[in-house]
């Protein structure tokens, strides 16, 4: 009975982090056709398609140049996502995404770098980066799959 309780208490631990609901509202682990549906429901617009990967735009967001979801383990499920900002359309961009993945998370980063890379971690292998490029021109919002990436 024990390792019952054990048992379904780690599958709801797992399905809360796979639950992880981020910036456009996108989670890890939601149906890819339910990610595009919602996305378009949004104003954003499909831009390109790939094996593993869907990439939107959306012009009514300041700053926003592209939005990356990806399906690496073809399961038909978003594994990871990225948001691309290019700063000087979008003046402030970097408090207010910061205030702002602070608030969805309730949770302030774990880890700064210099006040370039802000990171989240969610419980492995989940977590978010907040990156500004070294010129200050980009800013990189990067919710990972550590999985993806062999870790």
């Amino acid at each position: 009975m024990k390792r019952y309780i054990l048992l379904v208490m780690l599958l709801l631990f797992m399905a809360a982090l796979m639950a992880e609901t981020g910036l456009f509202d996108l989670s890890y682990g939601q149906d890819m056709a339910d990610a595009h549906t919602a996305l378009l429901a949004k104003g954003f617009e499909e831009t390109k398609r790939g094996a593993h990967f869907v990439v939107y735009d959306n012009d009514q967001i300041p700053g926003l140049m592209d939005l990356e979801i990806r399906d690496i383990f073809e399961d038909g499920t978003v594994s990871s996502w990225t948001a691309r900002y290019y700063l000087p359309y979008a003046p402030g961009l970097v408090g207010k995404m910061l205030a702002d993945l602070k608030a969805i998370h309730q949770m302030e980063p774990e880890q700064i770098y210099s006040n370039m890379i802000w990171t989240w971690e969610f419980g492995y292998p989940y977590e978010l980066d907040m990156r500004l490029s070294v010129d200050q021109l980009w800013l990189v919002i990067d919710y990972t799959n550590l999985d993806e990436q062999g870790y």
